[in-house]
C-alpha cells in the first residue's frame, strides 16, 4: 500500500513538474513502481497460506527494482556531481526512463499473472475443503488483480500512443493511467481496512460459535417413517453436533457421502422428516446460528458480511435471500428489533 502510494506520489510530481523548480526533489525519485507487484504476490502467498516455490525464491523478484535502484543512483550522483541542469538531465537519461518503463510494464503483467495462478491453484487446491476460512476470501483478492491488469494494458495503450503520435502529447497521454492508479490506491486502502476487520470479527464469531449448540425447530410429520429415521437421526446429529451446515460448500451429495447413502434418497429422508427440501433445511441452520449472533449484543456492531460468512454462507446476497425467506425480515430488521428492549 505504502509503495502504490509512493508511486502515485511520483507520477502526479512528474505531471505537475515541481522538479523544474526545485530540483533537488529529484534525489527522492526511485523506482518504487518495480516494487507493488512483488510485494503483493507475496502478500497473497502468505495470505492463502500457499506453500510454493515462490516463498523460496523471493529474492529474485526484487532484482529488478535493485538493479535499477544502482541505476538511480548513479545518475543522481551525476546529476550532484557534475551540477547538471534539470532539463538536461531528463534530456540524457530520457532512454534510461523508458527502458525501465517497458521493463516495469512487462514485469507487473508477469505479476499480475502469476498471482492470478496461485489464486486459481489455491481454490482447485481447497474446493473439496468442508469449511475452509481463507477461500471465501480470495474474492476480493482477484478483483485487486482484475484492476492491476486494467491498469497494465491502459498503461500500454498510454504508451504506445506516446511513441506513435504524431502530437507531443508528454505527460498528458498517461493521464488516464496515473488517475487508474490513484483508484487503485484508494480500492487497496478501502478494501484491506474493511477485510482486517472482517477477518478479526470472524475470528470472535468463530469462537462464540464452537460453544452454541443450533437446534432449529422443524414440522412434524404426521406420518413418520421409521425406516428412514435412523437416516434422519443421523444428519441431525451431524448438523447439530459437527456443525457441518458451516460448510459454505456443504451439497446434497457432500452430506449423502457422510451419511452413506445416496442424494435421492437422502433428499427423501429429509422431506419426509423436516417437510422440507434440502435447500431450505440446510439454510434453516444456518439462519438460526445468524440469529444467535444477531441476537448478541457484543456483536451489534459486526459487519453483516462477518456474520454471513460465519453461518456458512458464501456471500452476504445469499445469506439475505435465505433470512428472508424463512423469516419474512431482513437481517438488519431482526437486529434492530432486538435490540429494541435493551434500549427502552
Amino acid at each position: 500500500m505504502i509503495f502504490v502510494s509512493m508511486v502515485v506520489l511520483q507520477l502526479w510530481m512528474i505531471f505537475i513538474d515541481p522538479p523544474y523548480f526545485y530540483p533537488y526533489l529529484l534525489l527522492t525519485f526511485l523506482p518504487y513502481q518495480l516494487l507493488p507487484g512483488p510485494l503483493f504476490l507475496l502478500f497473497a502467498v502468505h495470505f492463502l497460506e500457499w506453500q510454493g516455490n515462490i516463498i523460496k525464491r523471493k529474492f529474485w523478484l526484487f532484482i529488478p527494482f535493485w538493479v535499477f535502484m544502482v541505476v538511480y543512483m548513479g545518475m543522481k550522483l551525476d546529476v550532484i556531481i557534475n551540477e547538471i541542469p534539470y532539463d538536461v538531465a531528463y534530456k540524457k537519461y530520457f532512454s534510461v526512463f523508458k527502458v525501465e518503463e517497458i521493463i516495469t510494464l512487462i514485469y507487473s503483467f508477469i505479476l499480475v499473472l502469476t498471482c492470478y495462478r496461485v489464486v486459481r491453484n489455491f481454490e482447485r487446491h481447497h474446493r473439496e475443503k468442508k469449511y475452509d476460512q481463507v477461500v471465501s476470501q480470495t474474492g476480493w483478492i482477484k478483483k485487486v488483480l482484475g484492476m492491476g491488469l486494467a491498469l497494465c494494458i491502459l498503461w500500454l495503450i498510454s504508451f504506445l500512443f506516446d511513441a506513435v503520435s504524431i502530437y507531443n502529447w508528454g505527460n498528458y497521454a498517461y493521464l488516464p493511467t496515473w488517475f487508474g492508479f490513484s483508484i487503485l490506491v484508494i480500492y487497496i486502502g478501502n478494501t484491506g481496512f474493511r477485510q482486517t476487520s472482517i477477518l478479526k470479527e470472524r475470528q470472535t464469531l468463530h469462537q462464540f460459535g464452537k460453544n452454541k449448540t443450533i437446534d432449529p425447530e422443524f414440522t412434524a410429520s404426521e406420518k413418520e417413517d421409521s425406516s428412514t429415521l435412523k437416516h434422519f437421526q443421523k444428519i441431525e446429529s451431524l448438523m447439530r453436533d459437527e456443525k457441518k451446515y458451516l460448510n459454505p460448500h456443504l451439497d446434497l451429495a457432500l452430506l449423502a457421502e457422510e451419511v452413506s447413502i445416496s442424494p435421492n434418497y437422502l433428499s427423501k429422508v429429509i422431506n419426509s422428516h423436516a417437510q422440507m427440501h434440502f435447500s431450505d433445511y440446510l439454510n434453516r441452520y444456518r439462519v438460526t446460528h445468524a440469529k444467535e449472533m444477531l441476537q448478541t449484543e457484543a456483536f451489534k456492531q459486526y459487519d453483516m458480511l462477518s456474520i454471513a460468512l460465519e453461518a456458512g454462507f458464501n456471500s452476504k446476497s445469499a445469506f439475505y435471500a435465505a433470512f428472508k425467506k424463512l423469516t419474512a425480515q431482513t437481517p438488519g430488521s431482526y437486529r434492530s428489533h432486538y435490540e429494541k428492549p435493551n434500549e427502552s
